[in-house]
C-alpha cells in the first residue's frame, strides 16, 4: 500500500544529515560516529544518517578481517541505546570472506534493525565488491522508510520500488567522488528522486576533498537543507502528513 493509517505512528520526525570525514582509522570513524550521534542527541533528533562507508572505508580484506568489527557495532549501538537516537551508518564488510558494501539501521533501543548490501556498484567496486541481492522497506515507528547507498540513486525504478512499497523517506548514504563538471547534474538527483515519488529524500556525503562535500534533505517541492564543503550537520523536521496528503492527490506511477 502507497498509503498507511497515520492514527499510530509519529507523524513529526527530525533527522539529520551528518557530513564527516572519513579516514582510514577506524577507531577515528568510530569516535567521531559517537560524537555526532551526541550531537544530534542534544538537538532532539529521531534519526542521524552518515556518509557510505562511514565506519570502514577500505576494500581491502585482510585489514578488514584485522578490524573489531563487531566490538565495533556493539559501541554504535550502546550509544544510540544511551543518546534514544536512530542511527544509519555505512561500513564495508565481509560476508563469507566476499567483500561488501553495507548500510545499518539501528533504533533508539540498541537493536539492528536493518542491514543492506549495495546493490547497484560503481564501476570503480565491480569485480572487488559483491553486489546485494534485493532490498525492501522498514517499518518503524515513524512509518516506512527506505534505505539505498550512493550509486543506486541513478536507478530511478530501484528507489521507485521503495516508495511503492510505502517509504515516506528514503536515505541515501554516499560518498560522492568529485569528478569535476559531470558532477554538477548529479547533485540535482535527491531533489528529483523526492519529487518523483513523493518522499523525503535525505542525501548524506562525506566532507573528504575527494569528494563533492555536498548533503542535502528534500521535499517534494524544495530542498529543506544543504551543507557544501564542510563538515557539519544539517537538520530537518519532516511531517508525514503532508506525503500522505501528496499521495492521495497524486498518484505514485
Amino acid at each position: 500500500m502507497l498509503i498507511e493509517s497515520i492514527k499510530h505512528l509519529i507523524k513529526m520526525i527530525k533527522v539529520v544529515a551528518a557530513q564527516i570525514k572519513i579516514t582510514n582509522n577506524t577507531l577515528e570513524n568510530l569516535d567521531n560516529i559517537i560524537r555526532y550521534i551526541k550531537k544530534a542527541s542534544s538537538k532532539k533528533v529521531d534519526i542521524i544518517c552518515f556518509p557510505e562507508t562511514s565506519l570502514f572505508y577500505n576494500r581491502n580484506r585482510k585489514a578488514l578481517k584485522k578490524i573489531q568489527f563487531n566490538n565495533h557495532l556493539k559501541k554504535i549501538k550502546e550509544s544510540c541505546k544511551e543518546n534514544k537516537i536512530h542511527c544509519i551508518f555505512g561500513s564495508n564488510t565481509l560476508k563469507n570472506n566476499k567483500l561488501c558494501n553495507s548500510a545499518f539501521f539501528i533504533d533508539d533501543k540498541g537493536k539492528m534493525i536493518y542491514t543492506y548490501d549495495k546493490v547497484n556498484l560503481f564501476r570503480a567496486e565491480k569485480g572487488k565488491v559483491i553486489s546485494g541481492k534485493t532490498n525492501k522497506i522498514i517499518k518503524t515507528k515513524f512509518g516506512k522508510i527506505g534505505i539505498i547507498i550512493c550509486w543506486d540513486i541513478s536507478y530511478p525504478e530501484f528507489v521507485k520500488k521503495l516508495s511503492k512499497q510505502g517509504a515516506w523517506i528514503i536515505f541515501c548514504p554516499s560518498y560522492i567522488k568529485n569528478y569535476g563538471r559531470e558532477l554538477e547534474s548529479y547533485l540535482d538527483i535527491p531533489y528529483v528522486r523526492a519529487f518523483e515519488n513523493l518522499c523525503y529524500f535525505v542525501s548524506c556525503d562525506s566532507a573528504n576533498k575527494e569528494c563533492a562535500q555536498y548533503s542535502v534533505i528534500c521535499s517534494p517541492s524544495k530542498i529543506i537543507d544543504k551543507i557544501k564543503g564542510k563538515e557539519g550537520l544539517i537538520v530537518a523536521e519532516l511531517d508525514r502528513r503532508k506525503i500522505v496528503g501528496l499521495r492521495k492527490r497524486y498518484r505514485l506511477v
